[in-house]
């Protein structure tokens, strides 16, 4: 489990568009412990807290790369 884990899944997340709709099937707006449980269903291991950090480490490479 690490950040770095969370952050494929991000990126996974982001290009996979069956990923995506297995994610929202349930609800348009999911918490963050459905995040972490559809993580584990595809190999990939992380908790919350490694999420949430992972989340703002991506908005801010995004931010440095989108707005410079």
């Amino acid at each position: 489990m690490s950040v770095q884990t969370a952050l494929q899944f991000i990126e996974k997340l982001r290009v996979d568009e069956e990923l995506k709709k297995r994610l929202l099937i349930k609800s348009n707006t999911p918490e963050l412990e459905s995040f972490v449980k559809l993580g584990a269903e595809v190999g990939l291991r992380f908790t919350v807290e490694q999420l949430k950090a992972a989340h703002k480490q991506d908005w801010a490479m995004r931010w440095l790369v989108y707005n410079s």
